[in-house]
């Protein structure tokens, strides 16, 4: 997800990812995302709306001759059934 700069801080960010989450909840199990691991708006974002950290996938992204790290998080929408006991 990207917020141009003339809409940070109004709350947009924060709102289309809470929008996300709700339609989800009606269709998956769990929503997976990467952030860059520099980006701690984007991490702060995230935690903030129940995401947690999993993973980090060093030098997954290239942009011209740098890498960036992303980290994975993932936040878990409906828990999983209980198998049915069976006598």
């Amino acid at each position: 997800m990207y917020v141009r700069p003339e809409a940070r801080g109004s709350g947009l960010a924060a709102s289309l990812v809470q929008r996300v989450i709700a339609h989800a909840r009606t269709l998956v199990e769990e929503i997976c995302v990467t952030v860059v691991a520099s980006n701690a708006a984007a991490h702060r974002l995230y935690r903030a709306n129940g995401f947690e950290q999993y993973g980090l996938e060093r030098r997954a992204l290239k942009v011209g001759n740098e890498y960036h790290d992303e980290v994975l998080m993932a936040l878990p929408l409906q828990q999983p059934r209980e198998p049915a006991v069976r006598d």
